[in-house]
């Protein structure tokens, strides 16, 4: 196997998966050194030990140079054979047992057999069971440390010195360091158990604070990819990673949600715009080329018939130019165009605008009232911060849209408006008219919507008027009005930032 398999399937791991990896690992070592502290404790117990058995044992007078027959060593009949054990008379050993000890001191044999010189006497009426020792497992040229048991089961921690004829032996139980390996054994296994329930309880933590809530992320992305954007992702406890990678996910989640809704939205009106601008610009197409035809077989014979032909012809290409016109001038103002502002004197505006359409209109009364001066050095002047010849524009369409719909009476006036610290201008219109329904009220300002609610041109325009006065209005950071009573009228108020008087 390659580096890259094994970083390849490195990666493949889950979280989930690495974290139990890691924790399995832990829980290894914590093992594998308790297992090397329990083997060195114990050599350093059987070392003590074996230094023990070197005091006990006392000077050796060189190795090799003692002999057998200073112990009382049985006769040959007396002799069990190989690993056998012989005990002197006690009479030898009385001033032995005097003293405390758990050595046994005695010699043995070429042939295997033990000779007890002194047995331990610090174990009260236990009955002594020596240790079974080969001579095979002894040298005869220095001295020996062997582990040996007993016919009971006891483990002894054996020295032996070589003399002419066997060997001189000291033993002693290792049942002390048994013991305290057994504790130690212990000991580290409670701790190893507390030390992996602690790691389990961290892996459950950690899993279940992190991972899981991770997963399911990973879910509800999964179904957010397919599609299901009403999904919310849910992470864990408030002031954790994964809480604050759901807070922003669910963040972006509404945000692309609002998005998309917007571009439905968006489409949707652009689809109901390009079909109300094919039909508006249908009908004069439909007309121009009606009279083209007829003109070219000959049908309008007459003066009069090809002069009234091509008057039409030319009504209808100056509408479908107006259309084409007010068509641009959205999509300027949707492109947010260049607005070239400064303080202008509404007053004068609205009063040039009544008069153009008092004379283009003569059956409609314009009256303008409502004005007041805020400025104290220009009398009856209502100035604001705009841009003069698109605002003038607007005033117009709103002017116009309200002589053609069937007022006798429209008021224009321009009044200061307060709204908390800010100090507005309000220009509002409001007419005698037939009015509107709340629900044509509400589209007002959208593109190719009239107020009688059909497509009959007997009035005029397109539709696009309010939508031009309104982009006008918000390029100037002001806001439209629109309040309208079906068979009372309709007021309509551009609210504009004011100049400040100057000090």
């Amino acid at each position: 196997m390659t580096v890259g398999d094994a970083g390849t399937r490195s990666r493949a791991l889950s979280l989930r998966a690495r974290v139990l990896v890691g924790l399995a690992a832990i829980a290894l070592f914590a093992i594998m050194a308790a297992a090397a502290v329990t083997l060195t404790t114990q050599s350093y117990l059987v070392s003590q030990v074996d230094d023990r058995l070197l005091a006990f044992s006392g000077p050796s007078h060189g190795i090799g140079l003692g002999d057998a027959d200073d112990y009382p060593v049985p006769s040959a009949a007396e002799e069990d054979g190989e690993g056998s054990v012989a005990t002197p008379s006690t009479a030898t050993t009385d001033w032995w047992n005097e003293r405390p000890s758990d050595a046994v001191r005695g010699v043995l044999t070429d042939t295997g057999t033990l000779v007890v010189q002194f047995q331990p006497n610090i174990y009260g009426d236990e009955t002594f069971d020596a240790p079974l020792i080969n001579p095979a497992d002894l040298s005869r040229s220095s001295l020996t440390y062997i582990t040996a048991k007993s016919a009971g089961g006891r483990e002894y921690r054996v020295l032996a010195k070589p003399l002419s004829s066997g060997w001189e032996i000291t033993a002693v139980s290792l049942d002390g360091v048994e013991s305290t390996t057994q504790q130690l054994v212990m000991i580290e296994s409670l701790g190893i158990g507390a030390l992996l329930m602690g790691l389990g309880l961290v892996g459950w933590w950690v899993i279940r604070l992190g991972i899981t809530p991770m997963g399911r992320m990973v879910d509800a992305s999964t179904r957010i990819a397919n599609g299901d954007f009403d999904v919310r992702l849910e992470g864990a406890r408030s002031g954790t990673e994964s809480a604050a990678l759901a807070t922003s996910l669910n963040t972006m989640i509404g945000r692309l949600t609002d998005a998309l809704s917007e571009r439905e939205r968006s489409e949707a009106r652009l689809r109901v715009f390009v079909a109300d601008a094919s039909h508006e610009l249908r009908t004069p197409l439909t007309t121009v080329l009606g009279y083209a035809q007829l003109f070219r077989k000959g049908a309008l014979a007459s003066k009069a018939d090809q002069a009234d032909a091509w008057g039409r012809t030319e009504a209808e290409a100056n509408r479908m130019k107006r259309l084409v016109e007010d068509m641009l001038e959205l999509a300027r103002y949707d492109a947010e165009p260049e607005m070239h502002t400064a303080p202008t004197d509404l007053t004068r505006v609205v009063s040039e605008v009544l008069t153009d359409a008092a004379r283009a209109h003569p059956e409609v009364t314009f009256t303008a009232g409502g004005t007041g001066p805020l400025v104290p050095d220009v009398t009856g002047a209502v100035t604001a911060e705009v841009d003069g010849d698109r605002l003038r524009q607007a005033i117009i369409n709103v002017v116009t849209n309200a002589a053609q719909h069937g007022a006798s009476h429209v008021v224009v006036s321009v009044t200061p408006e307060s709204r908390g610290e800010q100090d507005d201008v309000r220009v509002e219109v409001a007419d005698d008219g037939p009015g509107m329904t709340p629900e044509v009220a509400a589209r007002a300002t959208e593109r190719f919507v009239r107020g009688e609610g059909s497509r009959s041109r007997s009035t005029g325009g397109a539709g696009l008027g309010l939508a031009i006065t309104a982009a006008i209005v918000e390029a100037h950071h002001g806001h439209l009005e629109i309040a309208s009573v079906e068979g009372e009228g309709t007021r309509i108020g551009m609210v504009l930032p004011e100049v400040q008087p100057q000090q």
